[in-house]
């Protein structure tokens, strides 16, 4: 078993815990799940918790919240509206 980097992104759900190595790891991730064309309509409805490497956490209400964020993180559009999505989490 491999040690996490800890300059890793955490993504939390009811389920357990994912670890990503950097910000294109997690938008792939995100977007695969996302444009599943059979994931059940609950899969998209859950909530995730993300801790970022710099230890900030941001709450997602669904997946597709997480998706956008991730994707606007992993282009590096830092003025996107996307980087927007979800709230600061404590």
């Amino acid at each position: 078993m491999l040690a996490v980097p800890s300059h890793s992104y955490t993504v939390s759900d009811e389920e357990g815990e994912m670890y990503f190595c950097n910000s294109r790891c997690l938008c792939l991730w995100a977007m695969m799940l996302v444009t599943k064309p059979k994931l059940p309509e609950g899969d998209r409805e859950r909530s995730f918790v993300m801790t970022c490497p710099d230890g900030n956490k941001r709450s997602f209400d669904t997946l597709v919240e997480l998706a956008q964020w991730s994707a606007a993180k992993a282009i590096g559009n830092l003025e996107s509206e996307w980087l927007t999505k979800g709230r600061e989490a404590l």
